[in-house]
Formats: structure tokens, C-alpha cells, sequence
């Protein structure tokens, strides 16, 4: 039932704004009394909190949980990202819609809540890749970039996504954890062996690489 609760209420606030909203609203939307919604939440303040927890807090902690397990690499965990976070937003997406349109009216409260869990969400992600970086699976990237883009990338189906769309959550996740792979994992042929004797062992073959092609070059001029 709060689950049904959040979900009304963040049509309504979608709808009305925060401010247009009132807890009675909400209640008679749910077709019940002020005081059976007591129940679950006893002001719109506590909805809203709820929904921000939902959205970006519990993501932020399963990130972190993520990013500390050592039975899977780099790109495994930004399989796993992306998948989850497809999903998540998938089976709600007017609740990411409702957050990012209706900052301005959150509580203070609240919004410094949802900001710390944005902001470690990114830390998070960023902390994968540049593990990735580090062991060789990614190839040399700004960190923090990569680490927008792929959220960037990812909140937006909230806007277009339908559940009678042509596509389903998993055929999206592995679309978009393609395409982001494409820019970060690299190929079986440039993973360096370990270390730094690998990444010096593969900066040589290019180097090689790049002395034939200028003797070439230069030959044929």
C-alpha cells in the first residue's frame, strides 16, 4: 500500500507542483481518509522524502556495495549499473521525472538530501571507472566525464521510455551498456598484461607502431 501511496503522490506533485499538494489531496486521490494515510505518512513532507530515499539514496548505497566487491572487474560492474539503474527507473519513471522538474520546490531538507545522494552516486561511478582505468580493463579516460555521461545517458529514458514500447528494459540496458563499453573497455588485443611493466610493454608496441608508420610516411614522400 505505500508503495501505491508514493506512486499517487508523485503523480499528484508532478501535476500540482509540491506546493499545489495537499496530504488531503493525496488521500482522496487514494479514494481513503486523512487519517488512514496518517498511517503510512503523516504529512507530504515525509511522501516527498520517501520518494527522494527511493530515487537517488538507495542507489548511491547499492553503487557502494558495487563498487567494493572483488569477484568482478570494471566493466562487469558497469554491466551491473547500468542494468539495475535501467530498471529502477523503468518501473517508475515519473518519480525521476517528478525530482529533476520540481527541484526548486523541495524543502531544503530534502533537496540537500537528494543533492548528497546525486553527488555520491557520481562518486561512486566515477570510482569504478577509474578502478577500471587503473587495472587496464578501461582505456585512459576522464573519470568524472565517463561517469556523467553514462548517468546522463540513463536518466533521460525516464522521459521517453514506455512500458508498451517496442523495446523492454533489458533489450534497453544491453543497447546502452554497449554503447557506453564502446567508449571505455578496451579491446582483448590492448588489455595490458599487469601493472605498469604491461602498460609500458603495451605504450611500446605503439610506439613501434607509430615509428613505422612515420618511416613509412616519410619513405614514400
Amino acid at each position: 500500500m505505500s508503495n501505491t501511496v508514493l506512486e499517487k503522490a508523485a503523480v499528484l506533485f508532478a501535476e500540482r507542483g509540491f506546493a499545489g499538494t495537499s496530504l488531503r489531496d493525496i488521500a482522496e486521490a487514494m479514494g481513503m481518509t486523512r487519517p488512514a494515510l496518517y498511517y503510512y505518512f503523516n504529512s507530504k513532507e515525509a511522501l516527498l522524502q520517501e520518494l527522494v530515499r527511493g530515487v537517488t539514496g538507495s542507489g548511491s548505497q547499492e553503487l557502494r556495495r558495487l563498487r567494493e566487491r572483488t569477484d568482478i572487474g570494471a566493466a562487469e560492474k558497469l554491466r551491473v549499473v547500468v542494468s539495475t539503474t535501467v530498471a529502477r527507473i523503468a518501473e517508475s519513471p515519473l518519480r525521476f521525472r517528478l525530482l529533476e522538474r520540481n527541484e526548486a520546490e523541495l524543502p531544503a531538507e530534502i533537496l540537500r538530501e537528494h543533492h548528497t545522494s546525486k553527488g555520491r552516486i557520481l562518486d561512486e561511478l566515477t570510482k569504478i571507472i577509474a578502478d577500471g582505468v587503473r587495472s587496464g580493463e578501461f582505456r585512459p579516460v576522464d573519470e568524472r566525464i565517463a561517469a556523467f555521461s553514462v548517468i546522463g545517458m540513463i536518466n533521460w529514458i525516464a522521459w521517453w521510455y514506455k512500458p508498451d514500447g517496442p523495446s523492454t528494459p533489458e533489450e534497453i540496458a544491453r543497447e546502452m551498456y554497449e554503447m557506453a563499453s564502446r567508449g571505455l573497455v578496451r579491446g582483448a588485443d590492448r588489455m595490458p598484461a599487469s601493472g605498469v611493466k604491461g602498460a609500458v610493454a603495451l605504450l611500446r608496441e605503439d610506439l613501434t607502431h607509430l615509428e613505422r608508420l612515420v618511416s613509412e610516411g616519410g619513405s614514400a614522400s
